[in-house]
């Protein structure tokens, strides 16, 4: 299975960024005013509805209240995406420094 099987919107796909960034797996959990802080502000308006969206497509669950762990399938895919956009943003910079 791939993020494509589970549709993600643009705001799922960046708080699962997040949650790779963050190196949160399966065994870890982390605070919903965590991962808040380390989203861009124009993510936080749909932040509770992102949050449920990723419950319901089973990629997150409650661990306590607003403390929330990554199923396994949702700790592959958010390390999936923090890769991709690692590997996007370090090719970018390598582009900028042949030009110069």
């Amino acid at each position: 299975m791939s993020d494509e099987d589970f549709d993600l919107i643009e705001d799922e796909i960046k708080v699962l960024e997040v949650l790779g960034n963050l190196n949160i797996s399966n065994h870890k959990n982390i605070k919903e005013n965590t991962i808040r802080k380390k989203l861009p502000s124009k993510y936080h308006k749909e932040f509770p509805d992102t949050i449920k969206s990723l419950r319901r497509k089973g990629l997150l669950k409650k661990y306590r209240k607003e403390n929330y762990e990554l199923t396994k399938e949702g700790s592959r895919i958010a390390h999936e995406l923090a890769d991709r956009l690692v590997k996007k943003l370090y090719s970018d910079l390598s582009k900028i420094l042949l030009v110069l």
